[in-house]
């Protein structure tokens, strides 16, 4: 089983109801692909090929892209009980892709694909319960199907559950607080390369919340996270860098991070960005460096995106 497809799951708001948006990243379609085989075996009722085909349809793979095509695959796929089918098709409903939206439908499915062990099924159904989309919100029913998602590996269940009990959303509330459980999630999403997960874990670190205190371990994790781009590790990197936490001082380094931090809309960075232009924190030359440094890093990380998702 791929344990991380990505639920890259998020909210919006429509017509004052809170719907689920859970666009996925299924199993990759195979690339040993004929159309007329896999529509012959799709036809003869084999699940396996169905999905391919869903998938295909909807990303517009080898074919002309096309949602309704990917759901009428997707829902004989799920009729079988394939599970990677059931959870994307849930996704399918919550969005309305190529189908009526039906928060009922969404439900359903997940619930059927969470009941068959699939751990993104099951971290979209603990999302549905956590939010309360198409079913009463209920954290407790939430966080157990997280649980069993992220004791699987899937990575959004880990990072959701060490947010959970941090306190730092996806919902808040005091009673779930355990920063020693909160690490252990932490940890093992940011093992994972979750980065969001890394700035989180740096800042339990830093403050010593359910780890022993220790601010090189945090700088580790702020750095690693700032480098992929993560607005909040950058900003807390740069204050690391300028109360010299676990790193020596170096208010260059600190401003070239706030610089980027507030590049990308982030609070932190956007306060010390302004901080250290009004009350001229670096001399001009120090300024000029930091925005050299800041250039060359944005070059670097595009370099970096574009050579991942080019899979070199």
């Amino acid at each position: 089983m791929i344990l991380n497809r990505l639920s890259n799951c998020s909210t919006i708001v429509l017509a004052g109801l809170i719907y689920a948006v859970l666009p996925f990243e299924g199993a990759a379609p195979a690339e040993d692909f004929n159309l007329e085989a896999a529509k012959n075996a799709a036809e003869k009722g084999d699940p396996k090929a169905q999905y391919d085909l869903a998938q295909r349809y909807a990303k517009g793979k080898d074919v002309e892209k096309n949602l309704a095509k990917a759901v009428e695959y997707m829902l004989k796929a799920a009729d079988k009980g394939y599970a990677y089918a059931q959870t994307d098709l849930g996704s399918y409903y919550a969005k309305g892709w190529g189908a009526k939206r039906d928060l009922d439908e969404s439900l359903n499915w997940y619930r059927k694909a969470a009941g068959q062990g699939d751990a993104l099924g099951q971290y979209c159904l603990g999302f549905c319960y956590v939010k309360g989309i198409g079913v009463a919100a209920n954290l407790d029913e939430g966080i157990k199907w997280w649980r069993k998602a992220a004791e699987s590996g899937q990575v959004e269940a880990q990072n959701a559950l060490g947010q959970v009990f941090m306190n730092r959303g996806p919902t808040f509330d005091t009673n779930y607080i355990n920063y020693a459980e909160s690490t252990r999630w932490l940890r093992k999403a940011s093992e994972q390369g979750y980065i969001s997960s890394m700035n989180n874990l740096g800042v339990l670190y830093q403050m010593g919340w359910g780890v022993e205190k220790n601010l090189e371990e945090a700088v580790k994790w702020y750095r690693t996270a700032a480098e992929q781009g993560e607005p909040k590790a950058q900003a807390n990197l740069g204050l690391m860098y300028q109360d010299g936490a676990g790193i020596n001082k170096d208010l260059v380094q600190a401003y070239k991070w706030f610089i980027l931090s507030a590049e990308q809309g982030d609070v932190v960075g956007k306060h010390y960005f302004t901080d250290y232009n009004l009350h001229h924190r670096v001399t001009t030359n120090e300024l000029d460096e930091a925005q050299r440094m800041a250039r060359e890093f944005r070059v670097q990380l595009g370099e970096n995106k574009f050579a991942n998702a080019s899979g070199h």
